[in-house]
């Protein structure tokens, strides 16, 4: 019985530390109960039953908007290998034509960005049906084209519409919490199905004479954007945040009910916590709402610092390098002297496949680890390899041997495996992570916008860059990546193991640097774990 006690007496202790520890990141770790959410939502679901079946079919509607933009990034780095195309209209492999040609589909995305914000007036699914109905008819003005301006055209309202297809939002904000991140890994490597697909299909294509060769790929981008519009009404629900937004509380326990629970049941415990999440992030940003075409909020002092994170990441995602290797291989490859279409296409192919594989490795383990690591992992990594392709491309320049030539091919591929596994799914999520509820449609177009400028000057300039500079491009990415990872290090915070809405607080918190508040609350979380874990034991004591 003393002993008893006694350690009654210790568990009464570790109470009163507990308090008397507790800060500002302990305070906002009682509302960040992570954990205790993820684990109410693994026990909420069985995949293998209704409910998990209709999230397939979900990741199957929008895992060919992703795919369908891969397609794109194979057709218009395949076809560049193609003679006809360039006997046809009469431009160069590399240069201010091509890099135009290239450059309109993110002006496109630049000015289809400001539109996204619709999602928030017809819905996640309304905003992206319109968007794969712009794409099928880029499509067909491409593969179409009479002349250059006619083929341009078609390039800028390819973007267009591809800054419609809100997926990436809409995938984190249908996905169950505990596989949100999964999810969303999955539908980035459609990308990489959509783009290795259409580049095994060209190499097929480059046998056809003629212009055939090049106008069927075009025209197969309609493809996948006419299985979406088919679809999308049929075996996608609402998205439960914009329903709850909109007032449509019911409609969201609704699809919450249905795709997250192996049950369906309304009273669920899980049904209730995500809908007041939603709730309480609402109430939280009711000051910065607004309509859907109006951005000024993004420029108040409640959400500048999530403005600049944005910025800099839709940046960094367009001018780490990987443009070369889509946009760009054909040239690049006539660097180290592989000039044969198939070759080219056959490298491309291989790149591709690569990259398919160490996405959805990267899905696999992108809730394993922190996304500042996975972060500065990937970008340390390029940076080691573009440095390495510098140097074995200098070499071919000095004396051409096809060891030299292979080991830049090794590079490439390299290149490929590091940017995949760490960097790629992140694309998809950390933009919409750091967004709270009521910013997060405009927020994607501001996302949308940025990026499509950047991928503007991107486009044209490594057309431009290859030609005046051949391989000291990528010495310039060298320094741009290592000037990206140190500002990545004071700028990103980290947003692994909270929820959509429950980031708000690292944003929110007065006079404390969201970086430092973030990582204040992963280190105070694992404190709280282990009191946790010593309490249970003296309980089970006692």
């Amino acid at each position: 019985m003393a002993n008893a006690g006694e350690e009654a007496h210790e568990l009464e202790n570790i109470d009163k530390l507990k308090q008397a520890t507790q800060h500002t990141e302990e305070v906002v770790i009682t509302r960040l109960t992570e954990e205790d959410v993820h684990k109410l939502s693994r026990e909420s679901l069985t995949l293998k039953s209704k409910a998990g079946w209709r999230l397939a079919m979900i990741l199957f509607v929008q895992g060919c908007n992703q795919a369908g933009y891969g397609v794109d990034w194979a057709v218009i780095g395949g076809i560049n290998a193609l003679p006809a195309l360039h006997t046809y209209f009469g431009f160069g492999y590399s240069g201010s034509t091509i890099g135009v040609i290239n450059a309109l589909m993110t002006i496109g995305t630049v000015c289809g960005a400001p539109f996204l914000g619709l999602a928030d007036v017809i819905g996640r699914r309304g905003v992206n049906f319109a968007g794969n109905v712009i794409v099928i008819f880029a499509a067909l003005l491409q593969a179409w084209a009479k002349n250059t301006e006619m083929f341009m055209a078609g390039r800028f309202f390819m973007g267009f519409g591809t800054a419609l297809m809100s997926s990436s939002q809409y995938m984190a904000e249908i996905s169950p919490i505990h596989l949100r991140g999964r999810l969303v890994g999955v539908f980035g490597a459609c990308f990489q199905v959509g783009s290795l697909g259409m580049t095994g299909a060209m190499i097929g294509l480059t046998t056809l004479d003629g212009n055939y060769s090049w106008r069927i790929p075009l025209l197969l981008q309609a493809g996948l954007a006419l299985v979406v519009c088919s679809t999308i009404y049929f075996l996608t629900p609402e998205s439960p945040r914009y329903l709850v937004k909109v007032g449509k509380r019911d409609a969201a326990k609704h699809v919450v009910a249905k795709y997250h629970t192996t049950s369906g049941d309304l009273d669920e415990p899980l049904v209730n916590v995500v809908i007041s999440q939603i709730d309480e992030s609402l109430e939280n940003e009711k000051a910065l709402t607004g309509a859907w075409w109006d951005y000024r909020v993004f420029f108040t002092k409640p959400v500048r610092f999530r403005m600049l994170v944005l910025t800099l990441y839709s940046v960094f995602q367009q001018w780490n390098g990987g443009g070369i290797i889509t946009y760009y291989l054909t040239p690049a490859l006539f660097m180290v002297g592989i000039k044969k279409p198939m070759e080219q296409l056959g490298i491309q192919l291989g790149s591709t496949a690569i990259y398919f594989v160490f996405t959805l490795f990267g899905s696999y383990i992108i809730d394993k680890f922190r996304r500042r690591t996975l972060i500065f992992a990937g970008l340390i990594s390029i940076i080691v390899l573009q440095t390495a392709t510098t140097i074995t491309s200098w070499q071919y320049s000095v004396n051409p041997t096809h060891a030299a030539a292979g080991l830049t091919i090794f590079w490439v591929y390299s290149f490929q495996v590091c940017s995949a596994t760490f960097i790629a799914t992140m694309h998809n999520l950390y933009p919409v992570e750091i967004l709270s509820l009521a910013l997060r449609a405009r927020g994607m177009g501001v996302y949308s916008f940025i990026q499509g400028a950047a991928g503007s000057v991107q486009n044209y300039g490594i057309a431009v860059g290859i030609d005046k500079l051949g391989y000291r491009i990528w010495a310039v990415y060298v320094v741009y990546n290592t000037l990206q990872l140190i500002a990545s290090y004071f700028v990103f915070p980290e947003t692994y193991g909270l929820s959509l809405e429950e980031i708000d607080v690292v944003f929110e918190t007065p006079g404390v640097n969201p970086v430092k508040i973030s990582l204040d609350i992963q280190k105070a979380k694992k404190q709280r774990a282990v009191l946790e874990e010593e309490v249970g034991g003296l309980s089970e004591k006692v």
